[in-house]
């Protein structure tokens, strides 16, 4: 069992104690005998729902992450919802007790979170970036589209994707960048729920492109979802593919860097060293690195990027863990600018998702990115 596997356990056994007394609490409710032991049973598995379906994901790919993730969300606003009554109760304890108008006012409250969660995670905001860098292309401006971590699944709908598509297509990119995490660990979904035909929609100037993140790589030990069987899923949705690839855009005059994502090593795949790849790469011209997880920041920006894009943190998702992840990354969301060298980072907080249907404190984004570059030097006449 792993380090966070133990921990998920563990903080949902925590979870489970606590509401279950809590709720014995605001709902009058206290058990006996066997119904006491059912209580807990079922208030266990509640909070255990979302570890307990990754543990037995072989049973069902559609009715139990369904059941697990909604089941989960409504844990998770009920903790919120619970901790609120309990500070309410102990500030003015002889106003606010348990009742039948508390306990209903407790449940609107606890729906009423969830649908609120659930639709700041469905109904994506744009997010606009503008970025200068200090280098000539061949153009002035240049506006990159940025989607990430879209999560697809046996639960993806189809108007998910659509909402995605055609919202995209109304921002007027020159080129779509795709930082990651479009599958959620399987490609069949991909195939034969034809999500691949909805993203041969997306329309941009100079194309699509897109880079593996860690979910890619979660199923490539499995038959017909081996990396070259993904490479070839995302061709076919018309989606140039980047593995530590370099690529100039002539007409742009830019250079694009796609890293393979760094838990590609886990699975047996060697990723290259940026100052390999940098090594192949003209420096003199405006550079845009495509990099899942925004690891390190330092080395990019010594190394002569100017614009590093990423995904994977989701912003945390779910308030408190985006303080965490702010903790953990030096840009976990939003744009960074290194205060010594040209060089941003943009990290988005992705477009789906990964467990519970909620997000809260954060929210669903497709990120616009406006660039300007450096006028050219005039030709000097003799």
């Amino acid at each position: 069992m792993s380090f966070i596997a133990l921990i998920a356990i563990v903080v949902s056994i925590l979870i489970a104690i606590y509401l279950g007394k809590r709720w014995q609490f605001w709902f009058k409710c206290h058990p006996r005998g066997v119904y006491k032991i059912a209580y807990w049973f079922f208030v266990g598995i509640a909070s255990l729902s979302l570890v307990l379906s990754k543990i037995f994901e072989s049973l069902s790919t559609y009715w139990l992450p369904l059941l697990a993730n909604v089941t989960f969300g409504l844990i998770i606003c009920a903790i919120f919802v619970t901790l609120l009554f309990d500070i309410v109760h102990k500030l003015i304890k002889n106003k606010f007790s348990s009742n039948l108008a508390t306990k209903i006012i407790y449940i609107i409250c606890v729906l009423s979170l969830f649908c609120y969660g659930h639709e700041m995670a469905i109904e994506s905001k744009i997010v606009n970036y503008q970025v200068k860098i200090n280098k000539p292309a061949n153009v002035d401006h240049l506006r990159i589209v940025q989607l990430s971590d879209i999560h697809i699944n046996e639960l993806t709908t189809h108007r998910m994707i659509q909402q995605m598509v055609d919202k995209v297509n109304s921002l007027n990119a020159d080129f779509i960048v795709i930082t990651g995490d479009t599958l959620d660990k399987r490609l069949k979904p991909f195939i034969e729920q034809d999500f691949y035909k909805q993203f041969q929609q997306l329309k941009s100037k100079y194309g699509t492109y897109i880079i593996f993140g860690n979910h890619e790589y979660l199923g490539t030990k499995e038959p017909n979802n081996r990396e070259q069987d993904i490479i070839n899923a995302f061709q076919q949705a018309n989606m140039k593919v980047l593995k530590d690839d370099i690529v100039y855009l002539d007409d742009v005059g830019i250079s694009l860097i796609g890293r393979d994502d760094f838990s590609s090593a886990l699975y047996d795949v060697k990723r290259a060293s940026l100052s390999d790849l940098m090594m192949f790469t003209d420096t003199q011209s405006p550079v845009i690195l495509l990099d899942h997880q925004p690891k390190d920041l330092v080395e990019p920006a010594s190394l002569g990027v100017d614009l590093m894009i990423s995904g994977h943190t989701h912003d945390g998702q779910v308030f408190p863990i985006n303080l965490l992840v702010a903790a953990m990354y030096k840009n976990a969301h939003g744009i960074y600018q290194d205060n010594e060298k040209p060089f941003v980072s943009i990290v988005s907080s992705g477009y789906g998702l990964w467990g519970p249907p909620i997000r809260l404190m954060t929210h669903s984004e497709i990120a616009v990115i406006d660039i300007d570059f450096a006028k050219q030097p005039a030709s000097s006449s003799n």
